[in-house]
């Protein structure tokens, strides 16, 4: 379990030190994002889109810039694919 501790801290460490600034916004857009998904999960029998998709579309826009800045191809893909999706939702939730 120590082994698996220190490969854990090692992996944090080596991240922060390869890109601080994506570090710190990959840190906030999984804050924003657990947010969001515990929101929805919370309130599953009737969701609170409105609260939801804004949320996850920060979490989705701050993710893809950390990607981006990491040189990430396929996070980036994905999480662009999100940020995509959540503006659609956007749209049918309020208009």
């Amino acid at each position: 379990m120590h082994r698996f501790k220190q490969k854990i801290t090692d992996f944090l460490v080596a991240s922060y030190w390869s890109d601080k600034i994506a570090f710190w916004i990959e840190l906030f857009s999984l804050i924003i994002t657990v947010t969001a998904a515990l929101i929805l999960a919370s309130n599953a029998k009737s969701p609170q889109m409105e609260i939801v998709y804004p949320l996850f579309l920060v979490g989705s826009v701050t993710g893809a810039y950390a990607y981006w800045r990491r040189e990430l191809i396929w996070p980036f893909l994905l999480t662009t694919f999100y940020i995509g999706i959540n503006i659609f939702g956007i749209f049918v939730v309020f208009y």
